[in-house]
Formats: structure tokens, C-alpha cells, sequence
């Protein structure tokens, strides 16, 4: 018989088994359906979020449930459900309770099925309203470079912070950056905006001759790159839908959709209706799977 040990310590022991930092993410899934799980961690960033929130379920066991060890994961997992509807009832934010859902999914390697909230995106205001944060920085000023190479790429903080003068490449005549190791320890192939592409180049050249290999280093906190990055995915929707041959070049970088496609219009609940290719492009850019989250989150006003 299994010996019993902390909850906290059970769940902390089961999530270091699914680590794979540097393993590929793409090649794990390959063997897999739409929308299933390897059920592997392929980053420090994904690891260190699911823990926190592994703990949290742990601190609630132990608090509602009275339960504070036990021998193996078959004891908690019967509160997985509970939990999280307790956290929906209590007025937590749906975005946060999808991500404690994805949290105690990979903890038992199998999907919780719970009902959430229907989404609504008029509820998102990162990055979308001017802060006191944003007049303390010009994008003409001491940072001109970092608002340009961010505007170009659309990269995360991370993505941004570790761009290097070899990430850039040509193809076809088109400038790209390859963002490695990025959110979920996935690589990516992003399109840099063509009216930036001169821009770049030249921001490289200058690191090169100062005997530089990273662009930029840590980024102040203040300057809201998230932001940027929502305006990097609109103007680049722009970009290929004004320029269909664009976008036909931009999808020959990416793999085919393993979703079986009925209709090459997406609708959303609004009756906005979008490209799934225009959208596609902008989703493998961004380093994402699902059409709906670029609408969602970066797309829509």
C-alpha cells in the first residue's frame, strides 16, 4: 500500500512527472486528435502556474474537505469538479477558473468537465483602455527601438526580451523572426510587418556592430507590451486581408489545419464574420491554437 504524504506535496510529486522542458510540443501532439492532450509541460512558465494553482485546490481541500493527505490522487480527484464551481459561484473571473480547470486537468491527465460561463469579450479590459502607465513612455523616445521590434512582431514580454540579431531570416523576400522556447515551450515562425521590415533590419545591424547578441534584455514593467501585441495582430489582419497574396505566402509557413474545416467563413456569436485562413495566419503568428481566442482576445475592439 501506497504511503499517504501531503496533499500538497502528491500534487507538487504528479505535475513534476509530466515535466518535458525542451522536448517539442508540436511533435507530441502529432499522434493526437483535435483538441487532445499530451498531458506533458513543456515550460518553466506553464509548470510554475499550474503548481500555484494545483496548491490553491490543495489549501481548499484542506480547508472544506478536511483533507490534508492522502495515497494517491483518486482521493481528491472527486473535488475537482466541486472546486471549481465553488471558484464560478464565488464570482471568480471565467478566464481564471478555465485556467485552474487546465491546471487540475493536467494534474489527473484527464479533462474536467464542467460547464463555464459563456465568455464575454466585452469583459476584457487588458490592454484595451490608455493607463497612467502608458504616458510614461514615448514610442519616439529612449525606448524607440523596443516599440518598433514589438510592433513588427507581436511577441510576449518573454519572446521579446530574448530576441537575439540571429532570430531574424528571409524567406521569399518576406522578414520573419523565429521565437524560441516562447509560452508552452513552443517555437514559432512570425511574420515581421513589412512596413517595419527596413526598421528591424537596420535595429539588428546597429547590435551587430556594437558587438551585441540580444536586442534588448529585461523590458521596464511599465511598458505594456501586451498592448502592442494586440495592435501588431490587427494591423497584420489588415495587412493580408487587404493582400491576399500575402496571406497566401504567410501560409505556406505554417502546417495544415488538422481540424476538419466545413466552411472557410468563421462566424462568431456577434454575427461578425472573419477568413479562417486570414485568422489562421494571425493565430500561428501569435503562438496560438484556436481561431476563437484570436477573435476574442485580439481581434475584436
Amino acid at each position: 500500500m501506497a504511503r499517504k504524504q501531503t496533499i500538497e506535496h502528491l500534487f507538487h510529486n504528479t505535475l513534476k512527472e509530466k515535466i518535458a522542458f525542451g522536448e517539442s510540443k508540436h511533435l507530441a501532439k502529432q499522434n493526437l486528435g483535435f483538441a487532445e492532450s499530451s498531458y506533458k509541460i513543456f515550460s518553466y512558465s506553464t509548470y510554475n502556474t499550474y503548481l500555484k494553482e494545483c496548491k490553491a485546490f490543495a489549501d481548499w481541500l484542506k480547508n472544506t474537505k478536511g483533507i490534508s493527505k492522502a495515497a494517491d490522487l483518486t482521493v481528491t480527484e472527486q473535488y475537482a469538479k466541486e472546486y471549481l464551481q465553488a471558484r464560478i459561484d464565488g464570482g471568480v473571473s471565467v478566464y481564471t477558473v478555465k485556467m485552474e480547470r487546465s491546471a487540475l486537468s493536467m494534474l489527473y491527465s484527464k479533462p474536467i468537465g464542467i460547464k463555464m460561463p459563456v465568455r464575454d469579450n466585452k469583459s476584457i479590459y487588458r490592454s484595451r483602455q490608455k493607463t497612467t502607465n502608458d504616458k510614461h513612455h514615448s514610442r519616439n523616445g529612449k525606448y524607440k527601438d523596443l516599440f518598433t521590434v514589438a510592433l513588427a512582431t507581436g511577441g510576449r514580454r518573454c519572446d521579446i526580451e530574448r530576441i537575439t540579431v540571429n532570430s531574424f531570416r528571409e524567406i521569399d523576400g518576406s522578414l520573419y523572426v523565429e521565437f524560441k522556447q516562447s509560452k508552452g515551450g513552443r517555437d514559432r515562425l512570425t511574420p515581421v510587418r513589412a512596413k517595419y521590415s527596413e526598421q528591424v533590419k537596420e535595429i539588428v545591424e546597429q547590435a551587430k556592430t556594437k558587438g551585441k547578441t540580444r536586442l534588448f534584455g529585461k523590458i521596464p514593467n511599465k511598458i505594456d507590451i501586451h498592448s502592442l501585441r494586440r495592435e501588431y495582430a490587427q494591423n497584420l489582419y489588415r495587412d493580408i486581408v487587404e493582400n491576399p497574396e500575402l496571406r497566401d505566402k504567410y501560409l505556406k509557413q505554417y502546417p495544415s489545419r488538422n481540424e476538419e474545416v466545413k466552411r472557410q467563413i468563421y462566424k462568431d456569436r456577434d454575427g461578425n464574420t472573419y477568413c479562417r485562413d486570414d485568422v489562421y495566419v494571425v493565430t500561428q503568428a501569435l503562438g496560438h491554437n484556436r481561431l476563437d481566442v484570436t477573435i476574442t482576445h485580439y481581434l475584436k475592439s
